[in-house]
């Protein structure tokens, strides 16, 4: 209920774990001071609720919202060992779900959060389950390190992002959308050339794929103008822009059939030379301070 008395959900029943993130702050923080079968108000403020991005379309930005909570069950979450496969899809999938729903309102953080908590149950370490994941299990772990790379592009943390892909890609290798964003995360860290070759793999598997076509596109552009920039930056360097003119009947900037190698040569003694009278000043410096 918002403070002007709008009643915008009723009757939800959700089951959640405590300090995970799978619900608002102040369901959160004050669902475990209730009894099962308590039912209590809590007065929250906008920042303990949806926050400056509110949850469409119902609660505005910065909303404050009544709640009215009753506490229907609680028990021990249990270990991930202790879970059997349906178990585990059960809880992973739900936390996926929210961390959708986070993705939905732009709250990235929230998003990753649950997308990794999600991980854990879907793909926890081998010691700690037993048996080959089901297929339906393989799907659900690459869906959830796929959004928890793209979750982590949102926020500019490609490092993380590419550790989630990567998982992903060892899950099912033909994902070309986990290429897809590994190509992205490896754009994003200005490694054009690398995510054009992850875009070219994905091609291999999806030669139809429209978005891998277009990203490809652009990918090749931005790598020939980086070889363009870098190219122009050697000319200036190495003085060939002048080289080039003087070929083209320009004023000569050195003597006939002198080569740049040999232009350079008196540079480099001239450089030795004066090197030559550092050290000699210093040595007489030397001697009169001794």
């Amino acid at each position: 209920m918002l403070s002007d008395g709008k009643i915008v959900d009723d009757n939800v029943e959700q089951d959640f774990q405590l300090g995970d993130g799978e619900v608002i702050d102040a369901i959160d923080l004050t669902a475990n001071l209730a009894k099962v079968g308590e039912i209590y108000e809590a007065m929250a403020q906008s920042r303990f609720a949806y926050g400056v991005l509110g949850r469409a379309p119902k609660i505005g930005s910065n909303s404050s919202v009544l709640l009215i909570v009753e506490v229907l069950h609680a028990e021990d979450t249990p270990k991930i060992e202790d879970l059997n496969e349906a178990d585990r899809i059960k809880i992973g999938d739900r936390k996926r779900k929210i961390g959708n729903d986070n993705f939905a309102r732009f709250d990235f953080e929230s998003a990753s959060k649950n997308y990794r908590i999600a991980c854990t149950y879907l793909d926890p370490p081998s010691y700690k389950v037993v048996g080959e994941p089901s297929p339906g299990m393989k799907d659900l772990q690459t869906k959830s390190w796929c959004n928890l790379a793209l979750s982590e592009l949102k926020q500019n943390q490609c490092d993380s992002g590419l550790a989630a892909v990567n998982r992903a890609l060892e899950i099912e290798p033909k994902s070309t959308k986990a290429l897809y964003r590994k190509g992205k995360l490896l754009e994003e860290k200005g490694e054009y050339e690398e995510a054009e070759k992850t875009l070219k793999i994905a091609l291999q598997i999806d030669p139809a794929s429209v978005g891998c076509k277009q990203f490809l596109k652009e990918l090749s552009a931005k790598i020939n103008k980086s070889k363009q920039r870098q190219q122009r930056m050697y000319k200036k360097m190495f003085n060939l822009e002048d080289e080039n003119k003087a070929a083209e009947g320009g004023p000569p900037v050195r003597a006939e059939g002198a080569t740049w190698l040999e232009g350079a040569i008196p540079m480099v003694a001239g450089a030795v030379a004066i090197g030559a009278l550092a050290v000699a000043a210093y040595g007489g410096i030397k001697s009169f301070i001794q």
